[in-house]
């Protein structure tokens, strides 16, 4: 069975959807076959931020329905390679969710199940903002989950500002995983572009640094602070005040 990861935000708006897709893309370019489950029944917010909107034919409240069968309501990305969707829209079934992924997993490396089938991961990764709010929000998740008896839990913490992180006006990612006490798998550095599906150089390095991590072929975890550092961050730093 592949790894199968159960994937969520502290809260609302902590960038879950678009780590699950990022992170999967990292994983499908370093050679793993990848399924992300969009746990957004409502709206498809999988498909939105894969770009793979209007391009399903199935869901899989068809394939409840007995319309179809599972493996045709996933979707292969039409430019990532070794990368699939499995959308969920208007299936409001937990239970049949958690099923097609188990019945999925024989056939994918990975599967991210993005805020659904919860029941049918080994594993999880909490997505965290680097404020008072999310990480709060944050701990009750990772103690609900390990209540549950999920114990292999992880964080990744999205947009961190590393001129921040210098200021001491925010905590640094190592900080707040200590905090926690959960490991940390990834650090994302704040990106204005990635909720409209441009992936900065920065970023998109540190999901490949993350996939690695959680892959377990590397421990090492992406530098947010380094480009702050010196007279010349210390100029950025600076800068950032005024923009």
């Amino acid at each position: 069975m592949g790894n199968v990861i159960f994937l969520a935000g502290a809260r609302g708006g902590a960038g879950a959807t678009t780590c699950a897709y990022y992170l999967g893309c990292a994983l499908s370019l370093a050679g793993e076959r990848t399924l992300i489950a969009d746990g957004d029944s409502a709206c498809g917010d999988g498909l939105q931020v894969s770009g793979m909107s209007g391009l399903n034919v199935y869901t899989l409240a068809d394939a409840q329905k007995g319309a179809c069968r599972v493996r045709q309501a996933i979707l292969k990305h039409e430019k990532q390679i070794n990368l699939f969707l499995l959308p969920s829209l208007n299936c409001t079934d937990g239970e049949f969710i958690s099923r097609a992924v188990c019945e999925s997993a024989e056939t994918f490396d990975y599967i991210l199940c993005d805020g659904c089938a919860s029941s049918a991961c080994r594993r999880a990764i909490i997505m965290t903002e680097p404020y008072p709010s999310s990480i709060k929000a944050a701990d009750k998740k990772i103690a609900r989950l390990k209540d549950g008896g999920l114990g292999d839990v992880g964080i990744i913490v999205n947009k961190v500002n590393g001129g921040l992180v210098c200021n001491g006006e925010i905590m640094s990612p190592q900080e707040i995983s200590s905090l926690l006490r959960c490991p940390l798998l990834g650090v994302i550095p704040e990106d204005l572009g990635m909720p409209m599906g441009k992936c900065g150089r920065a970023a998109a390095k540190a999901f490949k640094m993350t996939a690695d991590v959680v892959a377990g072929r590397s421990a090492k975890i992406y530098g947010v602070t380094a480009r702050y550092r010196g007279l010349g961050g210390s100029i950025k730093r600076k800068l950032r005040n005024f923009v």
